[in-house]
């Protein structure tokens, strides 16, 4: 598999490798270990990428239990995944035929010439590790904490590295944000994650899992908005399942209207 994934440096030790316009991972290295944030869908050698970058041991961690986020953890011994995520996980996200059929529905990674006999086996029967709010990744000279941030899924989180002032978010925060997906939360259960990381971004640079990496303060303003008028317009959560976008338009949210209200 290729591991020649684009990189691009975000400070020193901390660097941006594109899974070919699928996942955007994260590269953190300390003076004794790396943490690699998201592994991408897996039909690149992601761990060859990241070790053309450091020689130091690669702890793997996620930022949510979705496959184009843990597709490419068999490449590991192991992961660490909110504690969240892991009661929900579905490991069949993690499978060579998922890898497969992710690679075959996805026009912009096809365009770089990929194919699905591309995809290889896991090397590893990976090891999950559940993680909790404040966990810390102690790298030497350098930490990064985890923050508990529940809306695209369940256990989404943030990594925060408190010394060069990122915050890798994940897509919980994101133009087109998908909140209709198993295993999501209410509108009104995301607001507060939201809020939150709109909060952290005066100090911080956001990095979020695709497209155009990072998210301008404005914008996240923007998506805030969005939730807080799909609460203000419904009178309730629907019995039944319904998806819909609000605003209609190609970057706002996609939710579920079952689930605009915490049960």
């Amino acid at each position: 598999m290729r591991s020649d994934l684009p990189v691009t440096e975000l400070a020193e030790n901390v660097y941006l490798l594109n899974e070919f316009d699928g996942t955007n991972c994260y590269l953190v290295v300390g003076s004794e270990k790396a943490l690699l944030i998201d592994c991408g869908t897996g039909f690149c050698d992601i761990r060859g990428a990241a070790e053309k970058l450091t020689d130091l041991p690669i702890t793997l961690a996620a930022t949510h239990g979705h496959g184009d986020h843990i597709g490419g953890a068999g490449q590991f011994e192991e992961i660490y995944i909110h504690r969240a995520d892991c009661e929900r996980l579905n490991k069949a996200q993690m499978s060579l035929l998922f890898r497969k059929a992710f690679l075959a529905s996805n026009a912009p990674v096809k365009s770089h010439g990929f194919k699905t006999s591309d995809v290889k086996p896991g090397k590893y029967k990976t090891k999950i590790i559940p993680m909790d709010d404040g966990h810390i990744f102690d790298l030497g000279g350098k930490s990064v904490r985890v923050k508990h941030t529940p809306g695209h899924s369940h256990g989404s989180v943030a990594f925060i590295d408190e010394q060069d002032k990122i915050i890798f978010s994940g897509d919980n925060v994101c133009d087109a944000l998908w909140m209709q997906l198993p295993g999501v939360t209410s509108i009104e259960e995301w607001l507060p994650s939201a809020r939150w990381l709109y909060g952290m971004s005066e100090d911080y640079r956001i990095f979020w899992g695709h497209r155009v990496p990072q998210l301008e303060r404005g914008y996240i303003a923007q998506v805030i908005a969005w939730g807080e008028e799909i609460m203000a317009k419904s009178r309730g959560n629907t019995k039944l399942p319904r998806i819909t976008q609000y605003p209609n338009r190609p970057d706002g949210i996609i939710y579920r209207t079952d689930k605009v209200f915490r049960k």
